[in-house]
């Protein structure tokens, strides 16, 4: 028989024997309060909240996040596992824009990102896992600090705070969590009054059908029953199959041909503004019609700033020191030209083609043309009307002539005594 397994075995293993280690709760600096509880009051279900939270993370997910090296001034992409986890598939269950969009939404939602990376007993990279757990404690043991995540099922998970990649937002009164989303909670109570004031009297516009008015002096006992008695006569289908109203003077009945709602334009703007300001949006992005100026401001005020606290938490927790120190780094820089005009692509792409700075491939890719590959697509071309910096004043001059007095340039003495050293650098950590 099969043996049964859930996502927390999945992802954390099979539970452990018990941890007899003493933790107590960490102290802070700045606050008393070592635990994050998830909470957001009912934003998720206002759907003002939802389509903002939305807008954001739907664009942040489209990252295509990196593993380079830098050295020697240069940019070396790193081909192997790690790439394959961060671009295509985190884990078994989970694509790369689902991995991020859970990122993203958390982000925003509680203020407070948590992703769980899983290794081999080698010390490979296997998996990186969301995580959404019910409460969150920060611990110390002998002066260290750990995170223990209490999840919706009563089952629990301890280790180094240093193991778990963590980003945040509006980190204010904590050391460690971002803070809570309290000051929006007033709104969402007015957004949720709103809602069901609306939802309620648009019940009440489709009940009522028209208005029945008596000539005649009448008690409300009376009236009740004269209304009675003609929706009977009138509009009930039994008694009155052919749809024809007749009346004498003591009526005169007025159908209601408009069923629209009426909307109070104020409060319903009032409401959506709060919400867009506070999570960072506007309604043309949230509605996708904004222009690639917007689209560039919002990228550069609100997706930028998380992609660089992602790059630093993952690099931070899936290398050493030393790699880091090798030059190792995972960069999630997103595509600024994705929403340009192209016009805008255009002068781009000739732009940076007549300085040498593109390669055919990276041209064509960002014009939404499929690339070459191979050593052609590589290749970089440059416009003649360019000319070397090195070169300009004998450009000028017109002096062809080497100058044989000029000085051999300076080399490291490291590299000619030892030529070997630094190739290790270009090994993939």
């Amino acid at each position: 028989m099969a043996e049964r397994r859930g996502l927390f075995e999945t992802v954390f293993g099979k539970p452990k024997a018990q941890d007899n280690k003493s933790y107590t709760a960490y102290q802070l600096l700045s606050s008393y309060q070592s635990s994050f509880v998830p909470f957001s009051g009912n934003a998720w279900d206002v759907g003002t909240v939802r389509a903002a939270i939305h807008s954001f993370a739907r664009r942040a997910a489209c990252v295509q996040p990196k593993h380079i090296r830098r050295a020697d001034g240069k940019i070396i992409d790193i081909t192997g596992g790690i790439n394959y986890l961060l671009r295509t598939k985190p884990n078994p269950y989970s694509t790369a824009f689902k991995f991020y969009y859970k990122i993203a939404t958390d982000y925003k939602l509680y203020n407070n990102s948590f992703v769980f990376p899983v290794w081999a007993t080698n010390g490979k990279l296997e998996a990186l896992y969301n995580v959404n757990a019910s409460k969150v404690n920060l611990l110390d043991y002998h002066g260290e600090m750990y995170v223990q995540f209490t999840f919706y099922g009563g089952k629990t998970y301890t280790f180094p705070y240093t193991e778990v990649i963590h980003i945040g937002s509006m980190y204010g009164n904590n050391d460690i969590f971002g803070s809570d989303n309290l000051a929006i909670l007033p709104v969402l109570d007015t957004a949720n009054t709103f809602n069901q004031s609306m939802s309620k009297f648009a019940e009440l516009v489709a009940i009522v059908r028209g208005i029945l008015e008596v000539n005649a002096s009448t008690k409300d006992e009376d009236l009740n029953a004269k209304r009675d008695k003609f929706i009977k006569d009138n509009l009930k289908m039994e008694n009155n199959g052919a749809g024809v109203i007749v009346t004498d003077q003591k009526y005169k009945y007025t159908p209601i041909q408009d069923k629209q709602t009426p909307i109070p334009e104020g409060q319903l703007t009032y409401i959506k503004n709060e919400i867009y300001d506070y999570f960072g949006t506007n309604e043309k992005i949230v509605q996708n019609k904004a222009n690639s100026e917007e689209e560039d401001s919002f990228y550069e005020g609100e997706i930028r700033p998380f992609l660089q606290q992602l790059e630093q938490a993952f690099t931070s927790c899936l290398f050493t020191s030393k790699e880091i120190g090798y030059g190792n780094e995972i960069v999630a820089e997103g595509d600024k030209l994705q929403h340009a005009k192209l016009s805008d692509k255009l002068n781009a792409v000739k732009y940076l083609s007549d300085i040498g700075a593109l390669e055919i491939d990276q041209a064509l890719t960002t014009l939404g043309f499929p690339p070459i590959g191979g050593e052609e697509g590589k290749r970089r071309v440059q416009t003649l009307n360019v000319v070397n910096a090195n070169l300009a004043d004998k450009y000028q001059l017109g002096d062809d002539e080497d100058d044989e007095d000029d000085e051999p340039e300076d080399k490291d003495p490291s590299e000619e005594n030892n030529p070997d050293e630094g190739k290790e650098e270009e090994e993939d950590v």
